[in-house]
């Protein structure tokens, strides 16, 4: 483990120091392009992007290139199925980069198991969400001080959503835009509301209306969004839709002169027990998106039960023909191998996904459960997914009725599992 004392950054940091602004580098990968656009938006949003270089790296090699002899700072945002490659990008970085370099990191793994992320070759491990934590290391950074632990918490449910741009627009490197983080429900398989809290926090369209039109002649004209729960929006503790701040949070992203508004769909998703006819019918007057994203995620009920899910199969079901009704074409998540799960439970998430298909025109999305550190569920292991099922996910795969990497996840659960055992997530 790199526990490192706030002596030894104040003294690296002052002996290296340059007329020249120091770099930030961020690790670039497909898993965190939805995080580092608002990354960057909280340095421009601090003017920290005039305090340093700050560039982009699609590879490790690249990174390496880019930092060269200077002085530097490597971010990295990751989550758990990402671990060992993130291990293995690591050590190549303090073999050839040495301890001159501060390499740090934050994001979905880093909360849940903040010293197995030390463990891997960090300097600095943000924990939670970093929007205040993170422009004040900087800070510390560039005055030759640093803190003098090694974990830095941010405290959760404390950011306040329109305090900085929702994408970078120096960069020009846009992401769907954030509008609610936590989450009112407590769902045993999920890391949000171990990272957010239950307590919801909306950002609301005045927040950002201004960088929105300045980043549509840039290039980001298509309006998307990110949400545990996208029918949430607005709402307090009341576990219904607020028509009222949905439909303004509509009217205005139409206002800023993009091409298009889609809500409820891929980045997001929509919990069955938020669906009603009203909500839908928003959606069709001011959105382009023909689907709805719907979490059913079990057929069973003892199964949603089991991971306090707090709906049932039959609202599921049900939400499913609403979004048919009201012309969309429900795209529709299901979860297989939870822990303790049986034959006779996959059997009922095969019917129910039968009938999605058949009645409502429906594709579904496949997940196989894995093992998040931070979850409730964290310490079970993944039940096996019988042939039958699987014969069941593969035919409609075949026909284009269904997607998802379930396939791939199943191996990352069983390894994450494996690194569990061993000690190298240590949540």
């Amino acid at each position: 483990m790199r526990l490192a004392s706030g002596a030894f950054y104040e003294t690296i940091i002052n002996e290296s120091m340059e007329k020249e602004r120091p770099k930030f580098l961020f690790r670039k990968t497909r898993g965190n392009r939805h995080t580092l656009p608002r990354l960057l938006g909280v340095l421009e949003g601090e003017a920290l992007n005039k305090d340093f270089d700050v560039r982009l790296g699609d590879s490790i090699e690249e990174i390496i290139q880019l930092t060269g002899k200077d002085r530097a700072i490597i971010g990295f945002s990751f989550m758990t199925l990402h671990l060992m490659d993130v291990k293995a990008e690591v050590g190549r970085l303090r073999k050839y980069l040495g301890e001159k370099t501060l390499i740090i990191a934050g994001g979905p793994h880093a909360t849940a198991d903040p010293r197995g992320t030390l463990n891997l070759g960090f300097d600095s491990v943000f924990v939670g969400e970093a929007d205040q934590t993170f422009p004040v290391f900087l800070r510390q950074y560039l005055c030759g001080k640093m803190p003098e632990t090694s974990i830095l918490f941010g405290e959760k449910g404390s950011c306040p959503l329109g305090a900085h741009p929702p994408f970078s627009l120096e960069h020009r490197f846009f992401a769907p835009i954030e509008i609610t983080r936590g989450c009112l429900h407590n769902c045993h398989f999920c890391q949000t509301p171990r990272i957010f809290g239950h307590h919801l926090r909306h950002r609301r369209v005045s927040d950002f209306a201004e960088v929105l039109k300045k980043g549509i002649p840039r290039g980001y004209r298509q309006i998307t969004f990110i949400s545990p729960n996208a029918f949430s929006y607005g709402a307090e503790s009341s576990k219904e839709p607020d028509l009222k701040a949905i439909e303004e949070l509509l009217i205005g992203c139409n206002q800023t002169g993009a091409l298009g508004v889609h809500f409820g769909c891929y980045p997001s998703e929509v919990r069955p027990d938020w669906v009603n006819p009203e909500v839908l019918q928003l959606v069709k007057k001011y959105c382009r998106n023909q689907t709805i994203v719907l979490g059913a995620q079990s057929g069973s009920d003892s199964i949603l039960s089991a991971v306090h899910r707090g709906h049932t199969a039959d609202q599921a079901m049900n939400a499913a023909r609403l979004i048919h009704e009201a012309g969309f074409r429900p795209h529709v998540d299901f979860v297989f191998g939870f822990p303790e799960e049986t034959i006779k439970d996959r059997r009922l998430s095969l019917s129910m996904i039968r009938k999605m298909v058949d009645d409502y025109g429906a594709r579904i999305h496949v997940h196989t459960f894995m093992p998040l550190p931070g979850t409730p569920l964290f310490q079970k292991n993944p039940s096996r997914v019988d042939p039958e099922t699987k014969n069941a996910l593969l035919e409609w795969e075949g026909r284009g009725k269904m997607d998802g990497w379930w396939k791939d996840q199943e191996a990352i659960g069983w390894k994450i599992v494996k690194w569990r055992e061993e000690g190298m997530i240590k949540a």
